[in-house]
This record gives structure tokens, sequence and C-alpha cells, in this order.
């Protein structure tokens, strides 16, 4: 099986929010650490988790996890420019085959939808395989190594969606209903503690 590493964006300010969203419990666990044990149980390597507007915070919490801490300067310019640092760490390496993109706000990815991606994109041959939610795909997506230097040109509030677009004929997708859950808001959060996924 080909290498698989793990870019986990935490970088953003969580404006809509008040507060880091990154560090908010779930289950007896923030969401920082959900999301780096879920790529760790799917046996990807590296994970690395891009920080920025609560750096101290974040990065003292999961300083005991293995995974390669990437800060951001210039996070406020948008999640392309958390992307392309992140890829710029792999492009480094020559035994990562590919990648996942994940966020650290969308608790219910698991090990499970994980290694489906992986397993449809060696399936189906295809170099990206995104998640189809909300009648459109989105992250965790995975990407292949031919994607790298797309990736590593995004800039601004550019993500991960545009370069699924732009290579539609070579993207396939796994249904994840959940994946239309992630936390921007009080409100969403106390749905989420509530077991309310209808708000969502």
């Amino acid at each position: 099986m080909e290498q698989t590493a793990v870019i986990i964006l935490s970088a953003g300010n969580s404006s809509r929010l008040g507060k880091p969203k990154q560090l908010l419990e779930y289950e007896g666990m923030t969401l920082i650490e959900r999301a780096i044990l879920t790529a760790q149980k799917a046996n990807c390597h590296p994970v690395i988790v891009v920080t920025g507007a609560y750096q101290e915070e974040i990065e003292r919490l999961i300083k005991p996890y293995e995974v390669e801490i990437l800060n951001n300067p210039i996070w406020e310019q948008g999640m392309g420019t958390s992307v392309s640092l992140g890829i710029r760490q792999l492009q480094k390496s020559a035994e990562v085959k590919q990648t996942l993109v994940m966020l650290s706000d969308q608790p219910f990815v698991d090990k499970n939808h994980l290694e489906e991606l992986i397993r449809i994109k060696y399936l189906k041959k295809k170099s990206i395989v995104a998640s189809h939610y909300n009648n459109r795909l989105g992250v965790p997506v995975l990407f292949d190594r031919s994607c790298f230097s797309a990736l590593e040109k995004l800039t601004g509030p550019e993500g991960a969606r545009k370069i699924i677009h732009s290579q539609q004929e070579n993207t396939d997708s796994v249904p994840f209903d959940l994946g239309r859950i992630d936390i921007d808001t009080r409100k969403d959060y106390e749905a989420l503690l509530a077991g309310n996924l209808d708000y969502f």
C-alpha cells in the first residue's frame, strides 16, 4: 500500500464562534485530537497539522501526539495558503504518494471513511476521491501526488474544492452524509452536544 499522508487544516480563527473551535470537546476529546487520532488509526503518515490563529493553544495541546506541526504565518489570507504550506512539506518526501486533506471541525469523520476514500482511489484509479454531502464534493478528500503541484499553487481563500472542480474527469467520490456536520457557531456546537443532527 502506498504511503498516505494527512494534512489537517487548523489555522482559522473561528470568527463566528468567538473561540477556537479546534479545542471544543466532544465525547471527552477536543475536535483537533479526534481528527489526529482518526488519521493515525487509518495508518496515515505523516500527519501534518497546520496552525495559525490559535497557534500556542493548539500546539500546546497536540505536542504529545506524533504529528508534524506547521505554523502558517499568513493564515488570514485564507485556507489555500494552509493547503499550500502542507503540500510544500510533503513534496520533500518522495515516499508520500498521496495525501488526505481534512478539517478539524467535522466530528463524524472516522477511520472507516478515510480508508474508503483510499480504497476507492485504487479501485477506480482516479487522482482525486472526495467526500460527497450536501449535493457537492468536499473534505475529507484524497489527492494523488500528481495533484501536488496544483495544490501548492493555491492562494487566498481557495481551498481544495477548486482543484476538485478543475479535474472532474479524474475525480470520484464516497457518500458521507455526516460530512455536512461541522462546527461554525455556538448553536452548531450546542446541537452537536444535544445529538440534534437534524439541525445541520
